[in-house]
């Protein structure tokens, strides 16, 4: 029964069904070959979002959308540049850098991509950068804000592998700055190629009048971070406390935020929660009956017939996710594989949250992988550039943050020591 699960999925995925319709059909389809009532689908799917943890993602989802309609942003973009404007390449150097300080206050992509790359891809075309330059170094920046805590895909992978949000998010720190790290690098090593010159470097009046002016947003990490360490919120309260402070941003600290702009985000925030949380329930069918016939444990038994080893298995699920990043979303894989997979992996002593890591950088490379990288489509949007010009600019960092994904596979330690240090090192 096994292939002919992955067969319908496979075949109703690529004839162009939604991820949502396929998950709810082939789950129904498993329940009524094995003579369970279908009533029982509507039931997977209540008890399926029945969840407190899944309560954060609407509202990261909203915190993000908020810091993007109270001008954060802005104020964002403005410290990077009097840190780093003045290097070779220095709005690019910037956007990276916007990408890691923003990506505490989002925890998605497609929110950092939309929301700060519209302010980043203006400023480098003004100053005279190629828009498909622009639109790929935003679109590259961007992979890193699901990975830095606070995240989405980390609460999703979470909630699916039953492990802790507050390990997850601790784990992100050290491969989110990394990858940062690389996207520097590599925009260093292509400056030449840009012809555009530096910005004048600020002096320390300068850089301390902008970073006052942004201290506020500046803040929100810290205070997210630390109230869920000390113990004060959870990890979904922590994201309660985050729309409320973006709130108050907007209507205290940026007095001329609009209301429609609020409106605004809170529609956003409404349409892209309802689109992630039918995925999440549609695939609770889905898992049920994969559990109900054993799959899982199937699956794990012929991995282990296999002898591969912990290294070996990483390495063939990281290129199976590669592939996957190129065709599906985010949400798509994480809930498509996370239920299968991760039962192997335990059962060879990998650490579920160093897999999950793994996993999460693996699809944020997949972002901006063509043909279906969502990145790639955004600010090939926002810049009015056709998407292929923007997936050629887009390949060396793609190699950038391969090769952290690689140093994250083989040594463990980047993503756990973090954890360990903070919770304690877990039985393994």
């Amino acid at each position: 029964m096994t292939w002919l699960y992955g067969a319908g999925l496979l075949g109703f995925l690529m004839s162009g069904l939604p991820v949502a319709a396929t998950l709810l059909l082939v789950g129904a389809v498993g329940v009524w070959a094995a003579g369970v009532p279908l009533s029982i689908v509507a039931q997977r799917m209540a008890f399926g979002l029945d969840s407190f943890t899944l309560i954060a993602i609407p509202l990261f989802l909203l915190m993000g959308n908020l810091m993007n309609a109270t001008g954060v942003t802005t104020r964002v973009f403005a410290v990077a540049a009097v840190f780093v404007g003045h290097w070779k390449a220095g709005l690019a150097q910037v956007n990276a850098l916007a990408s890691v300080v923003f990506s505490g206050m989002s925890g998605s992509a497609v929110a950092d991509a939309a929301g700060l790359g519209t302010i980043e891809i203006r400023a480098m075309r003004a100053a005279g950068y190629s828009p498909s330059y622009a639109a790929a170094i935003t679109a590259a920046s961007a992979t890193v804000g699901p990975v830095i805590p606070p995240s989405i895909a980390a609460v999703l992978y979470a909630f699916i592998a039953d492990v802790s949000v507050g390990r997850m998010f601790l784990g992100g720190i050290v491969p989110g700055l990394l990858m940062a790290v690389a996207l520097m690098l590599t925009v260093r090593l292509r400056a030449h190629r840009t012809g555009v010159p530096a910005l004048p470097r600020a002096s320390g009046p300068e850089r301390l009048s902008a970073v006052v002016a942004a201290l506020p947003a500046l803040a929100a990490p810290f205070l997210l971070i630390g109230g869920m360490r000390s113990g004060v919120f959870t990890p979904t309260e922590v994201a309660a406390v985050g729309v409320l402070y973006a709130l108050l941003l907007g209507v205290l600290y940026r007095r001329e935020t609009r209301r429609s702009d609020i409106w605004l985000a809170f529609r956003n925030t409404a349409l892209t929660s309802g689109a992630v949380l039918i995925i999440v329930a549609a695939a609770h069918v889905f898992a049920w009956i994969l559990a109900r016939e054993q799959i899982p444990q199937t699956i794990t038994r012929e991995v282990v017939a296999l002898g591969l080893g912990p290294l070996a298995l990483l390495v063939v699920i990281n290129l199976m996710l590669l592939v996957l990043g190129m065709v599906l979303d985010t949400t798509g894989i994480l809930i498509l594989v996370t239920p299968v997979v991760v039962p192997a992996v335990v059962h060879l002593g990998i650490d579920p949250v160093h897999f999950g890591i793994v996993m999460i950088v693996n699809m944020m490379i997949g972002l901006i992988t063509p043909p279906l990288g969502m990145a790639l489509f955004v600010v090939a949007e926002i810049a009015r550039v056709p998407v292929a010009q923007v997936a050629r600019e887009c390949l060396p960092y793609i190699l950038a943050l391969t090769a952290v994904l690689v140093l994250i596979t083989l040594f463990p330690g980047l993503v756990l020591t973090l954890p360990d240090l903070v919770y304690g090192t877990p039985a393994r």
